[in-house]
């Protein structure tokens, strides 16, 4: 039997993975960390096949993004798309108020994915 990954090269992985998968990742390989001798090798082999399905489901994920963004010039927030980015990147909360109709719903997301 091949020798189980170390916690330390599948914490290196975990870079690979959503944010979701990484938090309950980390937390196995936590308690994997206290684990001994076999029982931890088995741990870390059930982790690291786990890490392998995460870093497939983010491709997977990755590749149903849209090569290139439009954006419809005629929405009202598509002029702001640059302020807003900025906004976005810069602070971790932002309120956006509109009035209805002016692409709130529609191309926040789209400048999100930007981001």
């Amino acid at each position: 039997m091949a020798s189980a990954p170390s916690v330390a090269n599948l914490r290196a992985r975990l870079t690979g993975v959503s944010v979701l998968d990484r938090h309950r990742l980390e937390r196995r390989l936590r308690q994997a960390g206290r684990l001994s001798g076999r029982r931890s090798a088995e741990e870390r082999d059930r982790i690291a096949q786990d890490i392998a399905r995460a870093e497939t489901r983010l491709d997977e994920r990755r590749n149903f993004l849209p090569s290139q963004i439009a954006y419809p010039e005629d929405l009202p927030i598509v002029a702001r798309r640059d302020e807003l980015l900025a906004a976005i990147r810069d602070n971790q909360v932002v309120i956006v108020a509109g009035e209805t109709g002016s692409g709130k719903s529609t191309q926040l997301p789209k400048i999100c994915l930007e981001l």
